[in-house]
Parts: structure tokens; C-alpha cells; sequence
């Protein structure tokens, strides 16, 4: 059952750090998604660095979707947005009354470093 779980959480990571590169904006605020959608518009072709590197675990689409409630409120510092606290995963957990599992717990962890990592970098 570990195993399962961890090959959809790191096809989750995978798939979110695609996103989170396109994502970020470049000096003018413009993302690379913006950028490159620009340029599917003026060939009339999809680009393929539009597409993730996989498909998105919909089995475990739950947890995305807590690390986007959770990242929506976090903090930032003078080195950009703060991590997500396991403090805060409890107390949103808490809140909502969404029953947590420890596997889960550790997906939005790594949801988050990852998140970090491009935010700043």
C-alpha cells in the first residue's frame, strides 16, 4: 500500500512542479504558461512544454486540493512565501474537519517544497 501511495505522490509532485514553473512570473510578471500560449496562438500548434510530464493523479486530487487551500493562506518573509507549517496543516485540518492521513500530511509537505523550490529559485 506504501508503494502505491508513493507512485502517486511523486506523479502529483511531478505533475505540480510542471505547473509551478509555468507558473512563476519572469522580471515583467509575465509566466512562462502566458509566454507560451502566446506562441500556440500565433502558430496555431500546441507546445508540448505546455504539457506535464505526466497525468494528473486523480486518485489522489484530495490532496492537491489541500495544498491549494493551505498555500492560499501561507505567510511570506523577506526570502519570499514561508513554508507551509505542520502547525497550519493541523490547524486547517482542524477547521475543515477533514479527516488526514500521515501519508497525506507528507504529500503537502513535499507539494510545498517543491513549491518553495521554484518560487525561489
Amino acid at each position: 500500500l506504501a508503494g502505491f501511495y508513493e507512485g502517486l505522490i511523486c506523479e502529483l509532485v511531478s505533475w505540480a512542479e510542471h505547473q509551478f514553473k509555468l507558473n512563476k512570473p519572469d522580471q515583467n510578471g509575465t509566466t512562462e504558461r502566458e509566454h507560451l500560449e502566446q506562441v500556440e496562438r500565433q502558430t496555431g500548434r500546441r507546445v508540448e512544454a505546455l504539457e506535464p510530464p505526466t497525468a494528473f493523479p486523480m486518485l489522489i486530487s484530495h490532496v492537491w486540493s489541500a495544498f491549494i487551500s493551505l498555500s492560499s493562506s501561507r505567510g511570506s518573509d523577506f526570502n519570499g512565501p514561508a513554508p507551509i507549517t505542520f502547525e497550519q496543516i493541523k490547524a486547517w485540518k482542524d477547521v475543515t474537519e477533514t479527516p488526514t492521513l500521515p501519508w497525506e500530511i507528507e504529500a503537502i509537505k513535499r507539494l510545498d517544497l517543491e513549491y518553495l523550490r521554484t518560487a525561489n529559485g
